[in-house]
This record gives structure tokens, C-alpha cells and sequence, in this order.
């Protein structure tokens, strides 16, 4: 869900970012802004369930033993999806190219720690007998 959400505010950036007028009666900047708000939907969904829940099972048995995202990261996550998709910014998108710079520091980083979450998850669950 979060990959799929990561790709369709990507998909949704380029035309309501770049696109000017209609392709089949549709305002390509208007369905652009929707792809990107239903992609931000569903990547905030996938980034809430990285908190996940603890496994019953004796304390210190690998049935306890997963790794869990902290709620910092989570909160940062959400807030970085906010920040990219949001038309607010810092450095407004019209100061070409400083005004791209800033959302796309905040979706490398974003990459950067979905990666990283997704590294630790399989390490800790080939571990886990």
C-alpha cells in the first residue's frame, strides 16, 4: 500500500505540476491533484501501519521479538507526505528550481526511510524462527 500510494503522488505530480488544459474533457492539472491526494491517502495508511502490534507470547520469545517503528518516524513520515503534496511550501514552486528542491528533499527522504523500514522488517523476520 505504501509503495502503490508513493507512486501515484508521483504519477499525479507531473501533470498537475506541468500539464496546461484538457485531455478528454478533463483538466489535467485538476486530475492530477486527485491522483496525488488519493496516492497521499493511501501512503499516510500504509505509514500508520508500520507501528503494527505487538505479537503475544512469553516476554523475550521470538513471538515478542519484531521490530517496531517508532512514533517519531511515523509522525515525520506523515508530516513529509503532508509537506509534498500540500501547495504550501517554504520555497513556493514558482521560484523555479528552488521551489522543486524542497519537496524533493522531503520525497528523498521519504524514500530513504520507507527504505530503511522495509530493510530492518525483512532482516528481523528471516531472524525470527
Amino acid at each position: 500500500m505504501v509503495w502503490l500510494g508513493l507512486v501515484l503522488v508521483v504519477a499525479g505530480a507531473v501533470p498537475a505540476l506541468t500539464a496546461d488544459g484538457e485531455l478528454g474533457g478533463v483538466d489535467m492539472t485538476v486530475a492530477g491533484a486527485a491522483v496525488m491526494s488519493v496516492g497521499a491517502v493511501l501512503l499516510v495508511a500504509g505509514i500508520l501501519r508500520l507501528r503494527g502490534r505487538r505479537r503475544a507470547g512469553p516476554p523475550g520469545s521470538a513471538a515478542q521479538a519484531y521490530y517496531r517503528t517508532s512514533t517519531g518516524k511515523i509522525v515525520a513520515m506523515v508530516v513529509a507526505v503532508v509537506y509534498i503534496v500540500s501547495p504550501i511550501d517554504l520555497i513556493p514552486d514558482v521560484f523555479l528550481p528552488f521551489g522543486i528542491v524542497d519537496d524533493a528533499t522531503a520525497l528523498t527522504w521519504l524514500l530513504f526511510a520507507l527504505g530503511q523500514e522495509y530493510t530492518r522488517r525483512s532482516r528481523r523476520e528471516h531472524r525470527a524462527p
